[in-house]
């Protein structure tokens, strides 16, 4: 699962041993926008609050081909149980192939 998120300029990052000893305020932090954990200057951890948690995973799920499968099947299965439709196509007219000389 990847879930791209973009770090606001100006927003602290905080050190694992400070994150550590302020749980409570981190945590606190997290509910009105993701907070960026750092080890010896590099990013290690995001905590974010469930509300942005569920959101982000919502897209996630949502875009995952087995969900879309699954939300296809729930069609049919509906369209077939209210009588199914019919689907006109209309003939098909010939056109010239780009791969052709001249």
């Amino acid at each position: 699962m990847m879930v791209i998120m973009t770090i606001t300029k100006g927003r602290r990052a905080w050190q694992v041993a400070e994150a550590k000893a302020k749980l409570s305020e981190l945590l606190t932090a997290a509910a009105e926008q993701p907070q960026l954990i750092e080890r010896r200057g590099t990013a290690v951890a995001v905590v974010m609050g469930i509300e942005a948690y569920v959101a982000a995973n919502a897209v996630v799920v949502a875009s995952s081909a087995d969900s879309r499968m699954q939300r296809f099947l729930e069609c049919s299965a509906a369209l077939r149980a209210g009588g199914g439709v019919t689907l006109r196509v209309g003939r098909r007219t010939p056109r010239r192939s780009p791969f052709e000389d001249g």
